[in-house]
């Protein structure tokens, strides 16, 4: 009951909460979702050493601060990544290029006025699928308001 009740008070502080277990369930542990800005700093981290990456990715989402052996970590890390990669519908690269995650940013402040670093890696793909939908929509509408013009011009 009282793993319970740590639970639902982690929920209510974090909203979504992962519980990661090693294999033979001996060991867990429960972390938030990455932000935005953890994922970034990641990312900038991931080029010059893939395993600190992971490492300080763990350890930025782990909610209770305990000491875990680094194979659990690293699993952890991966598994937090594959979560990232599954939240959205888009074909995500584990190391995809700075400057396409700052557009993405400036897409999502632009239509949202939030700011896309404090958002989880979750919101922040929601977010940046909406956004998408939404300039899609207005280039539509655009390019038809356009076309209807030209047409009433040249039909004159």
């Amino acid at each position: 009951m009282t793993d319970e009740i740590f639970i639902q008070n982690l929920k209510e502080k974090y909203g979504q909460i992962l519980k990661l277990t090693s294999d033979n369930q001996s060991i867990t542990a429960y972390c938030k979702k990455p932000t935005f800005e953890i994922y970034l700093k990641y990312q900038n981290l991931y080029k010059d050493n893939p395993h600190e990456a992971i490492l300080f990715l763990f350890k930025e989402c782990l909610l209770e601060k305990e000491n875990y052996n680094d194979e659990f970590m690293l699993a952890s890390g991966n598994s937090i990544i594959e979560i990232i990669k599954k939240d959205s519908e888009f074909n995500i690269d584990s190391t995809p290029q700075k400057d396409e995650f700052k557009k993405s940013a400036a897409l999502i402040r632009y239509a949202f006025q939030v700011d896309p670093y404090k958002l989880p890696m979750d919101e922040f793909y929601k977010l940046l699928e909406e956004a998408l939908w939404l300039q899609k929509h207005n280039d539509n509408r655009m390019e038809n308001t356009m076309m209807a013009a030209f047409a009433k011009t040249f039909s004159n």
